[in-house]
């Protein structure tokens, strides 16, 4: 959490206390989406259960990266944030 705090900057500091669950949630889904098997039950249901946070994380203002990034780039952060 406190890596995470000093990515976002204090501008999203206080914000980050009601998304972090998620954030942290999103990180274990991702890698068990994919990280598994596709053929297991359990990898699909991780995606699912990823991208249906995705979706709450962007409804609430969070971007995943930002346009041009790669992939290793790729970070959460309150849309229009300007800290890397």
């Amino acid at each position: 959490m406190a890596l995470l705090l000093l990515l976002l900057g204090p501008a999203t500091a206080a914000q980050a206390g009601g998304v972090a669950p998620l954030l942290r949630d999103w990180t274990a889904l991702n890698g068990a989406c994919r990280g598994g098997r596709g053929d297991d039950p359990a990898t699909l249901a991780a995606c699912e259960r990823r991208d249906a946070l995705h979706r709450r994380l962007t409804a609430a203002g969070w971007c995943y990266g930002r346009p041009g990034d790669a992939g290793y780039q790729r970070a959460w952060r309150t849309c229009g944030g300007t800290g890397r």
